[in-house]
């Protein structure tokens, strides 16, 4: 899978590929695809409970919303209508 990756200086690095991931897929995403998709682009072996934590960061800096459908929790990159 072939992206093109924008690095914000204020964010750290895996914070940047959950923001880019967001913005490539540009869907909802819970964090179970967003560990599997972070982990095949990148190719890393993260859990999600890393990634959750830097999903948190990314809300608290208004870069993620998330929203509830159900039980289920999903999450969204703001701006991503936005051309880079």
């Amino acid at each position: 899978m072939e992206m093109e990756s924008v690095f914000l200086d204020n964010l750290p690095d895996t914070a940047n590929m959950i923001l880019n991931i967001l913005w490539d897929k540009n869907e909802e995403m819970c964090t179970a695809e967003l560990t599997e998709a972070v982990n095949e682009v990148y190719n890393r072996r993260w859990e999600k409970g890393l990634i959750q934590e830097f999903i948190n960061l990314l809300i608290r800096m208004d870069y993620v919303e998330k929203k509830r459908h159900g039980f289920r929790v999903y999450y969204t990159a703001l701006g991503s209508d936005y051309e880079l």
